[in-house]
């Protein structure tokens, strides 16, 4: 009894030390990321592109050609993600642009009979509660009102919030390539260190030969299965992305780039998924009096959702397997608490302590139990 007392406190002796240590961790580099982002983005490139480096030296150890097969990659690295990024760029502030000053004269333009749409549908509503009460299908209808009265003034603010971030975009531009250059220069250096040292990250730890082994395999299997969790979830939305805007060409409807990167975000989210863009846009044309186009975004629907059960199991055959409900309970508690940044941090939360399990640094909830059967 008092060992399994003794197992039972370690176990949470372990998961609370693993908590303490992470959000020290995630707050620390998230506060002094706007001073190393360069040399993280270095990092992260040198890590990408040191194994294709590595065969296309593998010919010459001539430290000259290395260094020239090092420029060259990365190079043409960045010259292809800048190429991407900024066509990319270009395409969707032109097109969120043209959202914005369209949603604007929509607006204007059709104010009075989207109220009137509105309040019928409201009147209809309330006709139809025989046993309301009368206060409060007038408070109704004032809270209505009042609510698309704002609905300008949100239109207006989208436009100033896209119109604020170019100029922010464009005032920001001097840093922007000063931390190009940091990057690029820095990610030479790390580039050849990699080659030539692949572990030497390991040696700034404070480990003994022992531990560092130990970390050295947990820091590396860690790494491999996040590295698949990440690239399956990237591949999926890629696929439901790619799908959705050439759905979108096909049936004409506008501003296909945005609402396909919209949609591909919104599949991120379990449960809702592409349902949380296709429905919206379904009724906005039905309204409209256009059938068409609901009926192919209802097929599009399906054709996402039969597809998703054929690649998404295949795809995610090796990746961590978090649970549904851990996913949503990370984006909902997360967003509520800090916005993005609490978000991404329940989710990593989620994600490295999947890990730890996994490599079994930690135990895992269930080991007690099956270990006295």
């Amino acid at each position: 009894m008092e060992n399994n007392r003794e197992s039972y406190i370690r176990k949470y002796d372990k998961i609370l030390i693993y908590l303490v240590v992470y959000t020290i961790t995630f707050f620390a580099f998230v506060k002094t990321l706007p001073y190393t982002i360069p040399f993280v983005l270095a990092f992260i490139v040198a890590a990408i592109v040191s194994p294709i480096v590595k065969k296309l030296i593998s010919w010459t150890s001539n430290q000259i050609h290395q260094n020239l097969v090092i420029l060259a990659t990365l190079l043409t690295f960045y010259g292809i993600i800048g190429t991407l990024v900024t066509a990319l760029t270009i395409r969707l502030v032109n097109q969120s642009a043209l959202l914005v000053v369209n949603g604007v004269n929509y607006i204007n333009e059709n104010y009075d009979a989207i109220v009137r749409w509105f309040q019928n549908q409201y009147d209809w509503l309330a006709s139809n509660i025989q046993s309301l009460d009368p206060a409060i299908i007038e408070s109704g209808s004032e809270m209505l009102s009042s609510t698309l009265n704002s609905l300008k003034d949100v239109v207006i603010s989208m436009g100033r919030a896209v119109g604020g971030f170019a100029i922010d975009t464009i005032a920001g531009l001097p840093t922007l390539m000063l931390i190009i250059i940091f990057t690029v220069v820095c990610s030479f250096f790390f580039t050849k260190k990699f080659i030539n040292d692949p572990g030497f990250i390991y040696n700034y730890l404070p480990t003994s030969d022992t531990q560092e082994n130990r970390v050295r395999n947990i820091i590396t299997e860690g790494k491999n299965m996040v590295v698949r969790y990440s690239l399956s979830y990237l591949l999926i939305i890629m696929i439901t992305g790619v799908i959705s805007m050439i759905g979108y060409l096909i049936l004409g409807i506008p501003y296909a780039l945005i609402l396909g990167l919209v949609t591909a975000f919104l599949d991120l989210l379990p449960v809702l998924g592409v349902s949380a863009a296709y429905i919206p846009l379904a009724f906005y044309y039905f309204t409209q009096g256009n059938m068409t186009i609901p009926i192919g975004l209802g097929i599009l629907w399906i054709i996402v959702a039969v597809g998703r059960n054929i690649w998404e199991p295949r795809i995610l055959s090796s990746s961590l397997n978090i649970n549904p409900i851990i996913t949503i309970m990370a984006i909902f508690i997360g967003l509520k608490i800090a916005g993005i940044i609490g978000m991404f941090f329940l989710i990593f939360m989620a994600v490295g302590f999947k890990v730890l399990q996994t490599v079994g640094v930690l135990d895992k909830f269930n080991q007690k139990q099956t270990a006295s059967q």
